[in-house]
């Protein structure tokens, strides 16, 4: 999260530069707005790349052809031609890389066969220490019950996604959860008595925290991942 403050501390510092100085006719004749979103979809496309993050990188490049399609001369594919392909390839590549022993943001996570996957309406039961949800195109419910909580994988994809850890316990003194939510919405309902080190973050959606969380244990949740077009929701309970 800190470093994420300074590129965007540093981004809105050159945005104001480059304001300043395209009214000094210094740069070429390229409009203002242009040249903020090239710089941030540039970035946007580069911290996809750096995370694999097939959304974040093809919806960045997408709206690149829509802001330079005259110059590629691809006014024929703009706006929604390229859209709807960023967004089938986004859903194509993540079902097909999201599997097993996959890293994301210097969390390794190595899974067996257990672990819920659903499409549709659905209710069940995870149960381990490590624990693997996945929800794509449908609304799913997710009760974690485990004596020794050490990580948990969650995955939503257009789609709504419920998870449950009030009836989990962390034996050790941290335990981790990945959250990867694209358009839908990801809602967490945790103890308010854990010590919880939010380090979540988004792109094009929000991240909400509800109630207080008290932090009484002297064990550490970390939450981390991201959500693209979505809305994750915490509550403490």
């Amino acid at each position: 999260m800190k470093k994420r403050k300074i590129f965007w501390g540093i981004f809105f510092i050159v945005m104001a530069m480059i304001v300043i100085v395209s009214k000094l006719g210094i740069l070429p004749d390229v409009g203002v707005f242009a040249i903020l979103a090239t710089v941030f979809l540039v970035w946007m496309a580069v911290d996809g790349i750096r995370h694999r993050n097939f959304y974040e990188m093809l919806f960045a490049a997408a709206f690149l052809c829509i802001i330079y399609d005259k110059p590629l001369g691809i006014e024929a594919l703009t706006p929604w031609t390229v859209l709807a392909a960023a967004l089938l390839l986004s859903i194509g590549l993540s079902l097909l890389f999201s599997g097993k022993g996959k890293k994301k943001r210097g969390i390794e996570f190595e899974w067996n066969s257990d672990g819920a996957r659903g499409i549709g309406n659905s209710r069940e039961q995870c149960n381990g220490e490590k624990i693997r949800c996945e929800n794509n195109f449908g609304s799913a419910i997710r009760y974690i019950n485990s004596d020794n909580l050490c990580k948990a994988y969650l995955e939503n994809n257009f789609g709504s996604m419920t998870i449950y850890f009030d009836n989990a316990i962390i034996q050790g003194s941290t335990a981790f959860v990945q959250v990867e939510n694209n358009f839908g919405e990801t809602i967490l309902y945790i103890p308010k008595e854990w010590n919880v080190q939010n380090e979540l973050e988004h792109c094009f959606g929000s991240i909400n925290e509800h109630g207080k969380m008290i932090g009484t244990s002297s064990a550490v949740l970390y939450l981390k991942g991201e959500t693209n077009f979505g809305n994750i929701e915490i509550h403490y309970v």
